[in-house]
């Protein structure tokens, strides 16, 4: 039997699947439960799905004498806004129904075990400067770049949240005054220019404009069918329209990542998400106009790197909270 406060479970929310993971203090994952949110059948049956993961991965972590004695706590990464010392969730997208619930309060009681909240990107970060591309790397961005664009920062080798919980809202950057409007409904978001949504709503634009163009082969001509990974098979085989549309997202994101370079003054940025995927296609323009667009002085030493942890991250990064916030990382 190990002693008492050796593992932790983090939980990571999200509007499709919960991932839950039974670790150790150095980052081990003993046991891992994932399974559909089923978001759409309401918050009480979200709640009960989330209740169950956890409960999966303990009783697995029973089976190899791992005793609830020896679990410190749950934490949980989760859309928001939400304020992570109330453990309230104000309101989250993906999760219908979702508003100012307490999630720490109605695990807590449930699960009979501290429960921590933190949001999802944050939790990414911590969990890539715990154990991932930025370890002991102590002044750290992260940008998740999938259907939106979150972010989370880390100074001096803590997470920050701002007054109210809403600091590296990066993909809320005004980078185009008055332009596309974004799912947050201002205009001229980095999250409209630079997501996967946004590289999909610039390139159906161009195509029903007419421009000849590999896609409709890609797609078959089902313009409903087009995602951000055909838009870069197309650039990879010598397609312009594709190859103008990665350029430009990398343009985008290059504006974002300069001007958060030139505030915060990081060591290291980290890109997480699905659209990392297209490796230098993406990195090597991105990393071209940051150092264009910021100060020579703030950028010099700046590492533009992919994130390291893969689909783990939010898990990990939600657990790591727990041992955050009790000073054992």
């Amino acid at each position: 039997m190990k002693s008492a406060s050796d593992y932790i479970v983090g939980v990571d929310l999200g509007g499709t699947n919960i991932v839950s993971l039974l670790i150790n203090s150095e980052g081990k994952i003993i046991d891992k439960d994932t399974r559909a949110t089923l978001a759409r059948e309401g918050k009480e049956k979200a709640l009960s799905q989330i209740v169950s993961s956890v409960r999966a991965v303990l009783e697995k972590g029973q089976l190899q004498g791992i005793s609830s004695a020896s679990i410190e706590g749950v934490g949980v990464g989760s859309p928001g806004p939400l304020d992570t010392k109330k453990g309230i969730i104000h309101f989250a997208p993906n999760l219908p129904g979702w508003n100012n619930v307490p999630l720490v309060s109605i695990l807590g009681s449930q699960l009979k075990l501290p429960i921590f909240l933190e949001n999802d990107a944050n939790a990414a970060a911590l969990a890539e400067w715990w154990i991932g591309a930025g370890k002991k790397v102590d002044n750290l961005v992260l940008l998740t770049l999938g259907t939106g664009i979150g972010g989370g920062i880390i100074i001096g080798g803590e997470v920050l949240h701002g007054a109210w919980d809403t600091a590296a809202e990066i993909g809320h950057m005004i980078i185009h005054e008055g332009g596309l409007v974004c799912g947050c409904g201002k205009r001229g978001c980095l999250e409209a220019y630079a997501s996967a949504t946004g590289v999909i709503k610039r390139t159906v634009s161009l195509i029903k404009e007419g421009r000849k163009t590999l896609l409709h082969e890609l797609m078959h001509d089902h313009l409903e069918d087009i995602t951000c990974e055909l838009v870069y098979q197309a650039a990879e085989r010598g397609d312009e329209v594709s190859q103008m549309i990665v350029k430009e997202t990398a343009r985008y994101l290059g504006i974002g990542i300069a001007s958060i370079v030139n505030i915060i003054n990081p060591e290291m940025v980290i890109l997480s998400g699905g659209m990392t995927a297209a490796g230098d296609l993406l990195f090597k323009p991105v990393r071209k106009y940051a150092r264009k667009y910021a100060l020579e002085a703030a950028i010099r030493g700046v590492r533009i790197v992919p994130a390291k942890l893969g689909g783990n991250t939010g898990a990990l990064g939600a657990a790591a909270t727990v041992l955050k916030r009790d000073h054992r990382i």
